[in-house]
């Protein structure tokens, strides 16, 4: 009450005052005074609500199943007693019934689309902004610290400083074939599940061979459940399964819970059943850029949490399973929350991320919470956010606003790093995360057409040299959005020009590049994840071996070399426990670890980077060295125009003393590094006429093969001598052995070697009591391979084929294991010895393999597969399940409409989409209407449509073409830029939208209208002309996606479908028609409307196993009406065929079973291709139509063209072409969809005029 009467106060008096003086004085100064200080009373307002919203903390947010999960009690924030909320953990049963008994009620009212009354669920407990904050939810780490724990640098696990080097792992988009794709439906779910890990496996292999340690997981509520009370978690849908998955192949995971997810999908992730309710206020969004608390979407947040967190328990890195430590090392609560509105003001509540907060600790969830809310340098930078800040500062000073509420890690968005570095110390001060990491949730690309500077892999490169050790980057994969997955915002940014790697799993330039980073990075995870600038920290006094201290390129800008150092200590000598000073320092006390060296000339002149470059490296002070020293070395930077080089890295048996093998410095990058044993190790390096560079060991070292020594002296060593190790040209292998006998084997390989390189990554968390790796290593790579595309290798040394390698014939590969690899395909095998490589031939530790393919392509690039059983129908517009449009009256009475759209209804009918529960891509409307000569009232006949967002018309069995409304906005979401292109531009993609796009009709040549009775009038005509003549109207609405719900913007209930439809040229009130359904007696185009009456059909998807999956025609399963297509002519070997469209028909399909490769149509074959099958095959499809592509019951892809342009489509082979053939198939069932245009007819044949459409199989990705 206090708060109330103060926010009021705060309101009215000023304005009262101002408007006293203004009627006695006409004080036009103090008028201002007192306008401006209503305006800061309101902003104060906005901050306090931004603090604590009202939400009460005995919501109802548990339901009594996610009751019984856990007993844990939510921590005080004052360290006392649990909070109202955790003390429901120990209620009675009746408490707990009574909670059920709300809960059910609250899902009773909302079906009926009835308002809750708010003490119904929110009681009169305390406010939640008091009851949950920061220090309540806290992560634990003096209770799960030894397992998992962090600082400003990087994560430890197990005390292990670790990358989370991540890309998001969508799981949900890879299709999977669906029940109708299976005879046997008693093992539907077996065999889903079994498809579903098949697929994920492939691809996640792909992930941790390119380098990855860890993936980004964001989990789909509306893939889960299709409709209110119903969850699916079986066959590709099964978290369990997948984090399972993960945990086997050793891939950390960041779990995001939502429930937005972001714009890339549909409805921001939310479920169709939650959007149609047009009374629950999704993300608490009153109406764009205004929130209001809404206790019916806690509880419905609450529902989905209960059923997604209760498959993440017990994969948590702070627990132990069958499998070792779990996956899920963070879990991201929401995401993209707190945006600011104008001037910086925060339009979020805090209350939302408190809720989540307390949920997931609820339900016990121990790991760190992390939240995605800020956007670098947008949050961090600008003026007002900084001025907010401090009156924020000072209102909380006053108790007049809440403490902030923090996660355990505050994570943030960038793009483009390399042009926008991170500041640790700005984010830290945004964040208050001083001891926490930099966490990059999303890493994104300036743009999916940039190249050199904006390309992943230099993202990559700059983010680690810029402290962050932790990041996922969005989009790296082209995973397919397959169905209606993908947001109509999506558009904007096509994963296939965007990705790194593509559809069927080939890697582009920038990929091989990242993996290379990656590698680099992995190979030296101990000795630089926890490093610091070596500005930052003071160096030790004195080391025991010779070690860098710094380094510099004095040809270089100062902002182009970044020196990284991991954190030094050292050790003195103690008595009885105490330091001693007087004891001297002893050569074994002293610890050291690496120092990193980044150097970027890609945005630097040819001429400063095209040579050879001087480093200048400086050394500690140590007993053999009277003074600091310092020495040269030179080095190019290779064709990346970029260096990452290593520093004071040791080869031994763990301990730092006399007998290990010491590399002081390198100016050649070192791609792998692969431990043999306590005492030996292999490095890869490019050969040097690729990258020149030289590896500089203390000690007189003996080196053997391609390489030439030199023992130098350096100034001040006290005579102590250095190896100067310097590579000869071209590849092969230099062994540089210490006195102890500890090797380094330097294998020196080609550029086609480093495009191909992929290599075997040691799982986090894995302990082998009898490994003879050193402790160091047990991070490291395990194996390293190179030779041809599409190779993934394990810890333990298996190779196998993930993706289908172009032009792939009898190749050799190279493995480096310390074992002998094991073979995962038949198309493997070891080579002679006389077929071994000279360069590495003899070397223990080099494997050498011949891979031969069977059943390729021919050199045209044909598809050895065969097409049969092809078939052709035309959707019948009669058959479908029409049903009448409802009206505003309707909408108030109608059981099965769950919503109260007609509040914005534009027109008589309800035609949105959403409000009919039609959700798929296609809605349908059909006008029926008879005519006679004296319904006209003007020469033309129009009909206006607003439709959301392409729309064609079919009048009288003719095609009239169509038009399309939609936006695509260029400006960054959430910017006033973007607010304005979306008021400004109808069917805007994202935001709000603009009720403009009408296009108008002119049907007055289609039209039938019934002629005037006459004596010579025949019988069967006369029937017509006295009711007049009957004309249909179909439109089909294509719908490219619902709003998302993003950036503060209230829109994903923005109407689909058609919007209005009005008439123009006719009446039909008259005399013989019964005007009682007449709402409004006044004749205007509203009441025109009713008397034309519309009907509509589409697809309800809360019916369908999966929401997503539907084109949107009721017909799409049809089995009947379906024909041979003996007139289209079919080529066998390159299979390519030619089909007429006539628009005029309507809707065409077509469907044929793909054999597999070289299958034998006799009986007694059985046998299936061992090689060929994952070869890519891929549909083409060009014409100037709308087609959709289904294959084994997946709506695997949509095509608009308005031009000759070709898309394909992936139906077999890659690493995603996983709802294609499986190894218990022999054939896949395609299916296409296509409609066009009037306007894009191109040729003239016996049956009208018609749209010629290409189709054809073809291994190539282009014509």
């Amino acid at each position: 009450m206090t708060g109330i009467l103060l926010e009021s106060g705060m309101v009215l008096v000023p304005l009262a005052c101002a408007v006293l003086y203004i009627v006695a004085s006409s004080n036009w100064l103090l008028f201002l005074f007192s306008i401006g200080a209503v305006l800061s009373a309101l902003a104060v307002k906005r901050l306090r609500y931004h603090y604590s919203s009202g939400a009460h903390s005995d919501l109802v947010v548990r339901s009594a199943r996610a009751e019984s999960q856990s007993n844990i009690p939510l921590k005080s924030s004052s360290g006392g007693t649990p909070s109202s909320a955790s003390n429901k953990n120990s209620s009675t049963g009746n408490e707990s019934s009574k909670d059920e008994e709300d809960f059910e009620e609250i899902v009773k009212d909302a079906r009926q689309h009835c308002d809750v009354d708010d003490e119904v669920v929110e009681g009169s407990g305390t406010l939640l902004s008091d009851a949950v904050t920061t220090a309540s939810t806290k992560y634990d780490m003096e209770l799960y610290g030894s397992a998992l724990s962090y600082d400003h640098r990087c994560f430890y696990i197990d005390g292990r400083p670790t990358w989370v080097l991540a890309a998001d792992f969508d799981y949900w988009r890879i299709p999977i074939p669906l029940d109708g794709a299976f005879e046997n439906q008693s093992s539907v779910e077996v065999e889903s599940t079994d498809l579903a890990k098949r697929a994920w496996r492939r691809v996640l292999v792909q992930y941790k061979s390119m380098g990855f340690s860890a993936v980004r997981i964001r989990f789909h509520w509306g893939f889960h459940s299709p409709d209110k009370g119903k969850y699916n978690f079986t066959g590709n849908r099964d978290v369990h399964k997948l984090l399972t998955l993960c945990e086997e192949l050793g891939l950390l995971v960041i779990a995001c819970l939502g429930p937005y997810i972001g714009d890339d999908v549909q409805g921001g992730g939310y479920p169709f059943w939650l959007i149609q309710r047009d009374h629950i206020r999704l993300r608490h969004l009153k109406r764009s850029g205004i929130k209001v608390w809404d206790n019916r979407f806690a509880a419905a947040e609450a529902e989905w949490y209960d059923n997604i967190i209760s498959m993440i328990v017990g994969h948590e890195v702070v627990t132990k399973n069958t499998r070792g430590r779990g996956c899920v090392l963070v879990v991201q609560l929401e995401n993209h929350l707190e945006s600011r509105g104008m001037l910086g003001l925060p339009l979020a509540l805090q209350d939302e991320t408190r809720l989540l907060a307390r949920m997931a600790r609820e339900r016990i969830i121990r790991t760190p919470l992390v939240t995605n809310n800020l956007n670098w340098p947008g949050d961090f930078e600008p003026s007002a956010s900084r001025a907010w800040a401090q009156v924020e500062k000072k209102l909380r000073s006053y108790r007049i606003i809440g403490d902030a509420y923090r996660a355990d890690i505050s994570g943030f968005s960038v793009c483009d790093i390399a042009n926008n570095p991170v500041d640790i110390n700005s984010v830290s001060r945004v964040t208050r995360g001083d001891n926490s990491p930099m966490l990059a949730l999303e890493l994104y690309r300036q743009s999916a057409l940039v190249s050199g500077d904006g390309s992943f892999s230099h993202q990559i490169e700059s983010a680690l040299s810029q402290g962050l050790t932790a990041f996922s980057l969005p989009r790296f994969f082209a995973l397919p959005s397959w169905g209606n997955i993908a947001s109509a915002s999506a558009t904007n940014c096509p994963d296939p020009q965007y990705a790194a790697v593509f559809e069927d799993g080939a890697l582009s330039a920038d990929a091989r590049t990242s993996r290379l980073v990656l590698g680099i990075a992995r190979a030296f995870e101990q000795q630089s994840a926890a490093a610091d600038p070596i500005r930052t920290r003071p160096w030790i006094t004195r080391t025991i071996r010779p070690a860098i201290r710094g380094v510099t390129i004095p040809t270089l800008p100062k902002d182009a070399v970044c020196v990284r150092r991991q954190w030094e200590y050292f050790e003195r000598a103690t008595v009885d426990g105490r330091r001693d000073d007087s004891v001297s320092d002893s050569p074994d006390s002293g610890y050291q670890l690496g120092v990193v060296t980044f150097v970027n000339g890609a945005s630097l002149p040819s001429s400063l980077v095209s040579g050879e470059l001087g480093f200048m490296f400086s050394l500690a002070d140590a007993p053999m060295l009277s003074k600091e020293a310092s020495f040269a070395m030179t080095g190019t930077l290779g064709p990346r125009k970029r260096g990452v080089f290593v520093s004071n890295i040791f080869v031994g048996p763990g301990s730092f003393d006399a007998g290990s093998l010491l590399l002081v410095a390198a100016t050649k990058e070192i791609y792998a590094r692969i431990a043999l044993g306590p005492d030996s190790e292999v490095w890869l390096c490019a050969e040097e006429s690729l990258q020149s560079g030289q590896l500089f060991f203390d000690g007189e070292c003996r080196v053997d093969g391609h390489a030439d020594v030199e023992y130098v002296d350096v100034e001040h060593a006290r005579g102590r001598k250095f190896s100067f190790v310097v590579p000869n040209q071209g590849p092969g292998v230099i062994t540089i052995s210490s006195n102890n006998s500890c090797k380094v084997h330097v294998v020196l390989v080609s550029q086609q070697a480093l495009d191909t390189m992929t290599a075997g990554y040691r799982s986090y968390g894995i302990e082998k009591a009898n490994s003879s790796v050193s402790q160091k290593m047990q991070s490291g790579q395990a194996s390293v391979a190179w030779g041809v595309d599409g190779l993934a290798v394990d810890q333990d040394g298996r190779l196998d084929l993930v993706a289908h390698s172009k032009d792939l014939g009898k190749e050799r590969v190279f493995v480096i294991s310390q074992t002998r690899p094991q073979l995962g395909s038949s198309m493997m095998s070891f080579a002679a010895e006389a077929d071994m490589d000279m360069a590495y031939k003899g070397q223990e530790f080099l494997w050498q393999l011949e891979l031969q393919a069977k059943g390729r392509q021919s050199e045209e690039g044909s598809v050895l597969s065969s097409v049969r059983g092809f078939e052709k129908r035309v959707t019948s517009w009669d058959t479908l399940p029409w049903r009448l449009l409802p009206t505003v009256s309707d909408l108030e009475t109608m059981d099965d409409i769950n919503v109260m759209s007609w509040q914005r209804d534009l027109g008589v009918f309800a035609y949105n989409a959403i409000d009919v529960g039609l959700n798929a891509s296609h809605v349908l409307y059909r006008c029926q209407v008879k005519l006679k000569p004296q319904h006209i009232t003007s020469s033309s006949i129009l009909l206006q449509l607003n439709a959301r967002h392409r729309c064609t018309i079919w009048v009288n069995g003719l095609n009239m073409s169509g038009h399309e409304t939609f936006s695509k906005q260029q400006a960054p979401p959430g910017s006033f830029a973007a607010l304005r292109q979306a008021r400004s531009n109808p069917g805007s993609s994202q935001g709000p939208d603009k009720w403009d796009g009408t296009h108008t009709y002119d049907l007055t040549r289609v039209m039938r209208i019934s002629s005037i009775p006459s004596a010579s009038t025949l019988p069967s005509t006369q029937e017509e002309e006295e009711e007049g003549a009957l004309n249909e109207v179909v439109v089909v609405v294509e719908s490219y996606g619902l709003g998302t719900q993003s950036d503060g913007f209230n829109d994903a209930r923005v109407p689909r479908g058609l919007i209005a439809a009005y008439w123009h040229g006719f009446s039909l009130i008259g005399e013989d028609h019964d005007d009682s359904e007449i709402h409004d007696h006044s004749h205007d185009e509203r009441t025109e409307q009713l008397r034309t009456r519309w009907e509509i059909c589409g697809v309800d998807v809360s019916k369908l196993s999966c929401p997503y999956n539907s084109s949107g025609f009721p017909d799409e399963l049809a089995t009947s009406g379906w024909s041979a297509a003996v007139e289209y002519p079919l080529v066998q070997e390159n299979w390519s065929t030619r089909i007429k469209l006539n628009p005029d028909m309507g809707v065409h399909w077509l469907r044929w079973s793909l054999l597999a490769p070289n299958y034998h149509k006799e009986e007694d074959s059985s046998e299936l291709p061992s090689a060929g099958a994952d070869e890519p095959i891929y549909l083409r499809i060009c014409g100037k139509v709308t087609a959709y592509v289904w294959l084994n019951g997946i709506l695997l892809a949509k095509r608009r063209a308005e031009d000759d342009t070709e898309s394909l489509v992936l139906l077999r082979g890659g690493v995603f072409g996983s709802a294609g053939l499986q190894s218990d198939k022999t054939e896949d069932r395609v299916v296409v969809m296509m409609y066009g245009w009037a306007e894009h007819v191109g040729i003239t044949h016996s049956g009208g005029n018609v749209i010629p459409v290409d189709l054809s199989l073809t291994h190539r990705t282009s014509s």
